[in-house]
């Protein structure tokens, strides 16, 4: 029971957090090599939309971990 909630709860903050750093690209996160890698294969507006639906993917799985 703990560990699903952990689990639920950690993919709830990770999901937020990417879709938050997707929309709103803070510069210090942004301009890391590993997502300027994404940028450089998917375009600007690529890397937006998949760590987007990642991030909505995520917080998906959380809530239905959570609901469970």
């Amino acid at each position: 029971m703990a560990g699903s909630l952990v689990l639920g709860l950690a993919l709830l903050l990770w999901g937020l957090a990417t879709v938050l750093t997707a929309l709103f690209k803070p510069k210090a996160i942004w301009r890391m090599g590993k997502i300027q890698g994404f940028v450089q294969v998917l375009t600007e507006t690529g890397a937006v939309i998949f760590f987007s639906t990642m991030g909505a993917v995520a917080i998906a799985a959380g809530i239905i971990v959570l609901l469970r």
